[in-house]
């Protein structure tokens, strides 16, 4: 070889030298900390999705279960509203019939009334008289029973009671030596009530202490 040749370069990397271009000043940069910081925030992105959809699972699962509840509640809610709803339907029909019942009894016994008034002696004696007054007090006790039949009773102030609006009427008051003010001195009228005396149809007139 001759000294004056100049040596030649050889454009393959020599075994062992760095493939990585030269940076500044020649010195090699080191790729290795990039890589790295991208396949950290892969890391990140993948678990972020995983925590994502197990979060979107569990969200499903308390939607699925809070609608599941809310129907049910729903359900039962209506059960139970059809249910009242039909108790009282059959109530107000059952009160209704009765009701009707009682009223075309009265009608009837009105009219047995009406002739009984009609048929009055004009000049009565005391015979005419008699069974005239016995007609009337049939056609009471029908008027009585047909009450009874239909579950109405003759309702009685207790004396010495406290004075209740909503069960007595009051109709005056007087002062009485040992009682208290405000309590049922004195019956005038017994009222009606139906099946039990809170269900008061029509009040007892009272006389009330003061």
């Amino acid at each position: 070889m001759n000294d004056n040749e100049p040596e030649s370069v050889s454009s393959e990397p020599a075994e062992g030298r760095s493939s990585f271009p030269a940076g500044l000043g020649g010195a090699r940069v080191d790729h290795t900390i990039g890589s790295s910081s991208i396949y950290r925030l892969c890391e990140e992105v993948i678990a972020l999705r995983e925590m994502n959809n197990r979060q979107h699972k569990l969200f499903d699962q308390s939607l699925t279960k809070t609608r599941t509840d809310m129907l049910a509640g729903f359900n039962s809610f209506a059960a139970d509203t059809q249910r009242a709803y039909q108790q009282l339907r059959q109530e107000l029909h059952g009160e209704k019939r009765v009701g009707l019942a009682m009223l075309n009894e009265l009608l009837e016994i009105g009219f047995d009334l009406e002739h009984i008034v009609a048929a009055r002696p004009p000049n009565p004696d005391a015979e005419a008289l008699a069974r005239w007054a016995d007609g009337v007090e049939v056609e009471s006790r029908k008027v009585q029973a047909a009450l009874l039949r239909h579950g109405i009773h003759p309702y009685n102030a207790v004396i010495g009671s406290p004075y209740n609006p909503a069960l007595h009427e009051r109709v005056g008051s007087r002062r009485v030596d040992g009682m208290d003010a405000l309590r049922v001195a004195e019956q005038r009228e017994h009222g009606y009530a139906s099946q039990q005396p809170e269900f008061v149809l029509r009040r007892p007139k009272v006389i009330v202490t003061e």
